[in-house]
Parts: structure tokens; C-alpha cells; sequence
């Protein structure tokens, strides 16, 4: 009992500082912010003049303006950012992944947490790092379950999507 207290405990105190501002991974911004920083954007503007003839001018055109640059300007999206899955409960314990994404790919995956007991932690080894490279490969929490690994599967693929949905890919 006072085991289980003692993770419980360790647990919390984890998730409390995983989601601290100031020291945790995971950023204190709403997901939908998250997730509209990443995306590219554009400057709407008119659009270039185009040469009824098909053909291109030579001439070259030049506009100086002494209006300060529109507000509708943004900074670039970041290159790479990461998005926490949901905690996903198995029989045997919580599976839980980060998703490493770049250039609007899918390119890491970071266990958070897996079941801990014995059995599992044999499984798990083998069989999420084939998992993590199916998934990366394919950019898709659709992969195919190994013999003997179905738990780990099914929980490690819905953590996998439910982060997916949450970047938007």
C-alpha cells in the first residue's frame, strides 16, 4: 500500500512539473494555439500583375511605400515542436507518447509513460521501438499489431493518434 501511495505521489509530483511554465516540457499554451503557431502563414496582399499575353515582361517595377509594414504580417511558424498524446489506461498501465513534429512531419516519438510490471517492460522493448518505426514511416497511428503485443498496440497507437489530432496531422 504505501508503495502504491509512493508512486502515486511520484506520479503526481511528475505531471505537476511536466506541465510547470517553468520547467516543464509541455508549454502553458492552449492546444489550439499550439497547434495555429505551427502552421505557415501568409501575408494576404494583392496579387502580382500578370501579362495578359501569356509572356512575361521585361520591365521591372518598383514601389517605394512610407506606411509601416502591415500588422497582418506574422513570424514564422517554429520548425520543430512537440505535441503530448493522451494517457492512454491498458490492462496493464498507462501508455503515454509525445510526438516530435518538424517541418509538419511526424519525425520522433517519446514514450511518457508505459505499464512498468515485469511482463510488460519485456514486451515493450522489443516491440515500441517496431511500433515508433511503423508509425514514423507511415506519418499514421495505422500500423500493423505484432503477435503477443496487442495491449501495447492498442493503447500505444490511441496515444500516438490522439496527439496526431492534436498537431492536426
Amino acid at each position: 500500500m504505501k508503495r502504491t501511495l509512493s508512486l502515486i505521489g511520484l506520479l503526481v509530483l511528475g505531471v505537476m512539473l511536466l506541465f510547470n511554465p517553468d520547467t516543464g516540457v509541455v508549454a502553458s499554451v492552449p492546444p489550439a494555439t499550439v497547434v495555429a503557431e505551427a502552421m505557415p502563414s501568409t501575408t494576404t496582399g494583392e496579387p502580382p500583375p500578370t501579362d495578359p499575353s501569356g509572356t512575361e515582361s521585361m520591365q521591372s517595377t518598383t514601389s517605394t511605400t512610407t506606411e509601416p509594414p502591415s500588422s497582418t504580417s506574422t513570424t514564422p511558424a517554429p520548425a520543430t515542436y512537440s505535441v503530448l498524446g493522451d494517457g492512454v489506461p491498458s490492462e496493464f498501465g498507462i501508455f503515454q507518447v509525445e510526438i516530435v513534429i518538424e517541418s509538419g512531419e511526424m519525425v520522433d516519438i517519446v514514450t511518457i509513460s508505459e505499464p512498468s510490471d515485469r511482463k510488460s517492460r519485456r514486451i515493450n522493448d522489443d516491440v515500441i521501438p517496431l511500433y515508433e518505426e511503423a508509425a514514423i514511416s507511415t506519418q499514421s497511428a495505422d500500423i500493423d499489431v505484432i503477435s503477443g503485443a496487442t495491449v501495447t498496440w492498442g493503447a500505444y497507437t490511441a496515444s500516438i493518434q490522439s496527439a496526431m489530432d492534436e498537431a492536426g496531422l
